[in-house]
């Protein structure tokens, strides 16, 4: 199937039609929802449809750092590959990253001071980064992507220089943002008060093992029509109602990447699935690393490359609420979880969740990163023998989980349990079916 039989078969259309025509150039979309629902990835669903049309599309993110952007891209564009045939595809591929450009403000969010105009998410600094993109770059984008702009501290006076950007520059204009959970068809705190200043508001909200897309502002319409569209959990692929989930489609684990730190316990145990299946593995690690068991796909970080992940001792015990020690060994094993974590786009651990929140041993490190980073989480307690997942502000109980992006980390104790052991090969088997015989 060529590009344009892609495009216009796409959920997108729906997506579409349902707003009247779309967003519009010079107009404000907002994607809302509570932590965890799915807003990157739809957003990234919308820039790629526009990138596909040949538009040019600039991406700002306060939630995640540009590899971890492009990894979404990556993976959502792999996905769409394998379900539609698309023709060409590293051809389109490469048209796809001509036309974007992505910037990370992750950093300016967590060390900026609460502003009085835009919140952490500031207008200043998406300003400045349109400028560059316009004026050094030569890349004038026609739609703008700002995902996780900071409601909780912006003002009105933030969204509407928002909205003054987005006629200035004559683009769609999407915005993501948190919210308190939609309750029926009424605005979620902030956005009731700022509605007057946004086109087009759509919500993600769970429903089951399902999250569904609600458009609740359709510009000026009072005629709010119902999307028909859901993401699927384990692509977070827009996709009909009517289809069947892709949990019920088989998935090839060669797609897939696990990336850990190899060593004995858990992550050997990680690492011995991995191979099972057929998948690649990434373990990072150091020269002396003693508690290195895994000898397939070892990454030895030089010093340079190992010191990038380098944090504050004092920083990290705050965190973990506990002193962790200066041993060099347990430090260099603590940078590996950093280029564990930064390298993955979802994150399974088994260890035990304690009672303020943090998981106990060095698995809570990799635990804290992903939650600084707003990775999807998901930890197998193995005291109370059940998964649960990190949704924002608390520990919640969930389903088995199952393997959706192609580059997942994959930590844990080294005090593996019988019950560990065995939710770590079911999770590979609810994800990829049975190992392949020639395995």
């Amino acid at each position: 199937m060529y590009r344009k039989e892609v495009n216009q078969r796409s959920p997108m259309r729906v997506f579409e039609k349902s707003m009247h025509g779309g967003l519009g150039r010079g107009n404000v979309g907002v994607v809302a929802s509570a932590p965890g629902m799915g807003k990157t990835p739809l957003l990234v669903q919308i820039a790629l449809d526009d990138l596909l049309r040949d538009h040019k599309v600039l991406h700002i993110s306060h939630e995640h750092t540009v590899d971890h952007v492009r990894t979404y891209y990556s993976e959502v564009f792999h996905d769409l590959c394998a379900t539609s045939h698309l023709s060409n595809s590293d051809t389109v591929m490469l048209d796809v990253e001509r036309n974007r450009m992505i910037f990370s403000l992750m950093k300016d969010r967590a060390e900026s001071p609460v502003s009085q105009r835009g919140g952490r998410s500031s207008i200043t600094r998406i300003i400045e980064v349109v400028n560059f993109a316009k004026s050094t770059a030569e890349f004038v984008p026609t739609v703008l992507i700002i995902d996780g702009f900071d409601l909780a501290y912006g003002s009105d006076e933030a969204f509407k220089a928002l909205r003054q950007l987005a006629k200035e520059l004559d683009v769609e204009l999407w915005v993501s943002a948190n919210t308190a959970p939609v309750q029926s068809t009424q605005l979620p705190t902030p956005l009731d008060r700022i509605a007057s200043l946004i086109d087009v508001i759509v919500s993600l909200e769970p429903e089951k093992d399902l999250v569904r897309l609600r458009l609740l502002k359709d510009h000026e319409s009072t005629d709010i029509q119902d999307l028909h569209l859901r993401l699927d959990l384990p692509t977070m692929r827009v996709i009909d109602e009517d289809l069947p989930p892709t949990t019920e489609r088989p998935r090839d684990p060669r797609r897939f990447r696990l990336v850990s730190g190899g060593s004995r316990g858990a992550e050997a145990e990680f690492g011995a699935c991995a191979e099972r299946w057929g998948m690649p593995e990434v373990n990072y690690s150091f020269d002396g690393h003693r508690m290195l068991v895994r000898q397939r796909g070892v990454v030895v970080l030089t010093g340079p490359e190992l010191n990038r992940g380098d944090f504050s001792l004092l920083y990290a015990s705050k965190r973990l609420n506990r002193q962790l020690t200066e041993i060099p060994l347990v430090r260099n094993v603590l940078k590996t979880i950093w280029h564990q974590i930064t390298n993955a786009t979802q994150v399974f651990a088994i260890g035990i969740i304690q009672d303020d929140s943090t998981v106990r041993g060095g698995t809570g490190w990799g635990v804290e990163l992903s939650r600084l980073w707003k990775k999807p989480l998901f930890v197998f307690d193995q005291e109370r023998r059940s998964w649960f997942q990190w949704s924002g502000r608390a520990w919640e109980m969930t389903q088995p989980p199952v393997i959706s992006t192609e580059s997942f980390a994959g930590v844990g104790t080294q005090s593996l349990s019988d019950e560990g052991r065995r939710a770590i090969h079911e999770l590979f088997q609810r994800s990829f079916g049975e190992p392949r015989s020639a395995n």
